[in-house]
């Protein structure tokens, strides 16, 4: 047993559907057991009534009944049936019974010319015991026995009071096979219509119960994925401050371990160069270790400035200043390949509490990516502007487009599309604005070209 629960799928619709499967036959277990008790408490109820209505026709009959059988002034038979043609009964059978002759008397279901013998009538089976117990009664008894055709029919008997105690019974016969037919279809009917009903209402309790289960389960599948894009954010952030503490721990070890060897080997090749008992070639390769040496310096000074914390400055910087005095550092690089720097100052900003050297860093390395991304003859364009509680600094170039690759890990360490590239500035982008409160944004599209966004939080910076 327990093998076979363990090989069954347990999936939600499964759960749902075994759900939904015992909630139908415990509905229809107490919509048939309460359907049957409610047509046995109507049936039960219909024959006291037909009880009730038996006793009020012995009650009204009984009295001149009495009176005929003491004074004998009439015929019994023309007495009666004037009786019930004036209290209009028609639905029941009357008769009256001699016990003493074991006969019928008179009977409104047949025309009697002279008594009938029990035992030859409709009562001879069950007539003996309904007669029988009404004389052991004080005045009257009900009961229930097959009657003219074998059907189910409620008597109302009653002794009647004469000059001959215990001889004349009145009789008031009902047929209940109609009533109790009609309870069997009211059953059926009440059976079906609530099964049908029992039946939509566990079908739309359980499409409801599907509909909020899968509400319930996109929520938590939100809230699963929000968790697990925070953890993702959350290992993002720890890689890239591990990898920042490597960066830190390798600049540390490379600025004391190569910075003076390097600045003795350039001291003693620029010595060299200046001599004139070298060759052309000697010179060239001179020249060529010296842009090495000056490459390898720069690197290190990139992975410095990566890793250096920001330090807010205690006097506001203007940014409109800051950003013209880098475009004024880059003119002589944009004169040579003949680029058009575009710029759009900002007319109702105010000074900020930055890093201004970072700061400078920042604008530099991306005015650099600029020109080297532009062709020859193109155009920069650069603004300053707030829009709100932000200051926006734009600049953008009509270079070609990056890809989604590029797009995507363009602010990763290290990573550059240059053959000589160290792919840190931009990571030292990020990480600037980012520690300054602010955001990095780097779009590439046919209208605009390849714009990078840089957003400050005005309030948090003044």
């Amino acid at each position: 047993m327990i093998s076979f629960y363990k090989n069954i799928s347990w999936k939600p619709s499964t759960v749902s559907w075994l759900s939904f499967a015992l909630m139908s036959l415990i509905v229809a277990g107490i919509g048939l057991s309460g359907s049957a008790h409610v047509v046995n408490y109507l049936q039960d109820r219909l024959l006291e009534h037909g009880i009730e209505h038996n006793q009020e026709i012995a009650k009204a009959l009984a009295p001149k009944l009495e009176q005929v059988l003491m004074g004998k002034s009439q015929d019994l038979a023309s007495h009666m049936t004037s009786s019930l043609e004036d209290y209009n009964i028609y639905d029941f059978r009357v008769f009256v019974v001699d016990i003493k002759n074991r006969s019928i008397v008179f009977d409104s279901g047949m025309q009697l010319d002279s008594p009938l013998p029990i035992n030859e009538s409709w009562l001879s089976h069950a007539g003996t015991t309904i007669l029988s117990d009404a004389l052991t009664l004080s005045s009257s008894g009900k009961r229930r026995a097959l009657g003219d055709q074998q059907h189910p029919t409620l008597f109302w008997v009653q002794k009647l009071n004469t000059t001959e105690p215990n001889r004349w019974v009145l009789g008031i016969a009902k047929d209940q096979s109609v009533m109790i037919d009609f309870m069997g279809d009211l059953h059926w009917h009440l059976d079906a219509v609530l099964l049908l009903t029992y039946a939509l209402i566990t079908l739309l309790g359980y499409f409801a119960m599907r509909s909020i289960g899968r509400i319930y389960e996109r929520r938590l599948e939100a809230k699963v994925s929000d968790r697990t894009q925070e953890l993702e954010a959350a290992y993002e952030d720890i890689l890239l401050k591990t990898r920042l503490a490597t960066i830190g721990q390798t600049a540390s070890l490379l600025t004391h371990e190569m910075r003076n060897p390097l600045a003795s080997i350039k001291l003693a090749l620029s010595g060299l160069k200046g001599s004139e008992s070298l060759t052309e070639r000697e010179m060239r390769r001179v020249a060529l270790v010296l842009g090495e040496v000056d490459r390898l310096d720069d690197l290190l000074s990139e992975t410095l400035d990566y890793v250096r914390p920001v330090k807010l400055s205690e006097i506001p910087v203007d940014m409109n200043q800051l950003v013209t005095k880098v475009i004024e550092q880059q003119k002589p690089v944009l004169e040579e390949y003949g680029i058009t720097l575009q710029y759009t100052e900002c007319t109702d900003c105010t000074a900020m509490r930055v890093d201004q050297a970072q700061m400078h860093q920042v604008i530099l390395n991306i005015v650099k990516n600029a020109i080297e991304a532009s062709p020859q003859g193109g155009v920069i364009e650069a603004s300053v502007g707030r829009e709100g509680n932000v200051l926006k600094i734009e600049i953008g170039n009509q270079g070609d487009l990056l890809d989604e690759i590029v797009l995507k890990k363009a602010f990763e360490p290290f990573f550059t599309t240059r053959p000589k590239g160290t792919g840190l500035g931009l990571g030292l982008v990020k990480r600037v604005m980012e520690e300054h409160g602010g955001s990095v944004k780097l779009q590439s599209n046919t209208e605009r070209g390849t714009i990078i966004t840089l957003i400050l939080p005005v309030n948090y910076l003044t």
